[in-house]
């Protein structure tokens, strides 16, 4: 049965949809910046041990420009933290709205379904009354049968 609410719970869900979509894409991006972070800390390492062997090798550079990028990766972890924390709540908001939808749709059949019921029993009610009452009709008037 159709209600009023239709609309609105299929655009929550829509909007639920969206967002369990851009919270997959914040999580792919966060899982990205890990390995990029791991791939950093291996290649400090690597370079650490190198440049401890070769003392005429500078890398100062080299670590100064690794040492930003490891900067700029946890920045970065730290945006796509916060976006994901705001997507989230957003998601579970817009899921306890639409489960609230869903509720009222449901209560509406409901009550629907009860007046049709209602409506049903009366009719049945007034043909049972009828049907008494000419037989209470007949039972008064002898003979006429």
């Amino acid at each position: 049965m159709k209600t009023p609410f239709d609309g609105a719970i299929r655009l929550r869900r829509r909007e639920i949809d969206e967002m369990r979509v851009a919270i997959s894409v914040q999580i792919d991006r966060l899982t990205e910046v890990e390995a990029l972070q791991a791939d950093t800390a291996a290649a400090m390492r690597r370079e650490s041990e190198i440049a401890a062997d070769d003392v005429l090798l500078s890398s100062h550079a080299y670590m100064m420009r690794i040492r930003a990028e490891r900067a700029r990766l946890a920045a970065d972890q730290v945006a796509i933290d916060s976006r994901l924390a705001q997507l989230r709540a957003r998601a579970l908001d817009a899921y306890g709205s639409c489960r609230a939808i869903e509720e009222a749709a449901e209560s509406h059949r409901e009550d629907a379904a009860q007046a049709e019921a209602s409506a049903e029993q009366g009719h049945i009610d007034d043909l049972s009354g009828a049907s008494f009452a000419r037989g209470m009709l007949a039972v008064r008037r002898p003979g006429a049968r």
